[in-house]
């Protein structure tokens, strides 16, 4: 109802924009949109890039807030220009530098088809506000700066339930993708990674859920998978990070294909670090599922360490092949790590062992610590098979199901589809149990 702003084929020069609800702002064939240069700092000498009236403070480039039906689209280019600001950043970095697209809580957003390179800061930003937005697609976009510069994420997002990013190449110095607080509802699929820190969660890691990562490839990023918080960026439990899949994905040449750490900013953990009380703004990881992903080459095989105060929790390994150069996989506060489905990681026998476990790390299951090789290599990919079948009813199950058994029945767990952990309770060796399923 708008209508759609065109900017033609050429090289344009221009100053912040501001979208408005319902528009379309549609870059053609041949289009090459720059922004205004770097000013100094100042941001007042003439055709130069504006400030917001404070030094070394700059507004986005395209900009919305609290909008409906929005577009930013077509097969040009916009252009950041970003080297001179990069210079002025590594002298001082309190200086805001604008991002080339920042939507803030906004309903029902596209941006699709477009090239964006070279942006001074972030190159897109979805929320980064109080309140939430919806419904956002980025797709077939192309991010590209070098892998030098510096806090130039691809694409970021904050408070936005219903997140959609697919068939999008993106290499830059920074994170590829990075879901902060309150990214909810996340699809990535079908991406390609260049350069950059991987695709991440945090580092302000609250109320982050339901992220699913399919199809993808990473080749040299620092970071493949990275989970990144810190004791005052977290929601503890009431606001954890917790139901997220990552599924079909290839990565060559990455330095850590996974990497959990509730140290950010901690070049490396203390092991004599003591466990301080939880807090609102404790960091929380559960339930993370890796499943079909293949590792070539990496320098590492991961990094899995939580607080002594609050471990992650729950991570499956699902048919997951690591083949890393310098080391094994270091994990330090981990409550359940699952290894199933002929996971292994293979390193060196010079480099020591698969797993390294310096601290509390409790249930490894599934995989030889030393070796890496798989213990839980069985054709239907379940660690544990009886031969037959137990007797259970009704079924389909509703609210109970009563599982008979001609031995006695230790305990009694119920996984999700996805291999995780949703319950476990002691049948105190019964030969019928009744399991509560209403939950």
């Amino acid at each position: 109802g708008g209508g759609t702003v065109v900017i033609p084929k050429g090289t344009f020069l221009s100053g912040p924009i501001t979208m408005k609800s319902n528009v379309n702002l549609f870059l053609a064939s041949g289009d090459t949109l720059k922004i205004l240069p770097y000013g100094s700092g100042n941001g007042i000498l003439p055709g130069t890039y504006p400030n917001n009236g404070s030094l070394d403070q700059y507004t986005p480039f395209i900009y919305g807030k609290s909008l409906s039906n929005i577009e930013i689209s077509g097969s040009g280019t916009i252009e950041g220009q970003g080297s001179p600001w990069w210079t002025a950043y590594a002298t001082n970095t309190n200086m805001k530098r604008p991002c080339l697209i920042r939507l803030v809580a906004s309903n029902t957003v596209l941006v699709t088809g477009i090239t964006l390179q070279n942006s001074p800061g972030v190159h897109v930003t979805i929320g980064q506000s109080s309140t939430m937005g919806s419904n956002a697609t980025i797709s077939y976009i192309t991010v590209k700066a070098p892998n030098t510069s510096p806090n130039t994420d691809a694409i970021d997002t904050w408070y936005c339930k219903g997140i959609n990013i697919n068939h999008c190449n993106l290499s830059e110095g920074d994170d590829n993708v990075a879901m902060d607080s309150y990214s909810q509802n996340v699809s990535i699929t079908d991406c390609t990674f260049g350069f950059g820190h991987g695709v991440s969660v945090g580092s302000y890691a609250i109320g982050v859920n339901n992220i699913t990562v399919d199809s993808c490839t990473f080749t040299g990023t620092t970071n493949g998978i990275r989970l990144k918080s810190a004791r005052d960026r977290g929601g503890n439990a009431a606001n954890a990070v917790y139901n997220l899949s990552y599924s079909n994905i290839t990565m060559t040449n990455v330095t850590w294909p996974f990497y959990i750490t509730s140290y950010y900013q901690t070049s490396s953990p203390s092991r004599t670090d003591t466990a301080m009380a939880i807090t609102g703004t404790t960091p929380s990881w559960k339930n993370i599922y890796f499943k079909n992903i293949t590792v070539t080459n990496s320098t590492y095989a991961g990094f899995i360490w939580g607080l002594p105060e609050q471990h992650v929790n729950n991570v499956v390994f699902d048919n997951v092949k690591i083949s890393a150069t310098s080391r094994g996989m270091q994990t330090c506060y981990v409550d359940s790590l699952i290894f199933k489905n002929c996971s292994s990681i293979t390193i060196p026998g010079s480099k020591g062992n698969a797993i390294y476990l310096p601290l509390d790390t409790l249930n490894v299951r599934g995989i030889n610590g030393i070796t890496g090789k798989s213990t839980s290599c069985f054709a239907a990919g379940i660690e544990d098979i009886m031969s037959g079948s137990l007797p259970c009813f009704p079924n389909p199950a509703t609210n109970h199901v009563t599982i008979n058994s001609d031995n006695a029945i230790s305990k009694v767990m119920l996984f999700t589809l996805t291999g995780i952990k949703i319950k476990e309770v002691n049948a105190h060796k019964s030969t019928q149990f009744l399991l509560d399923i209403s939950s």
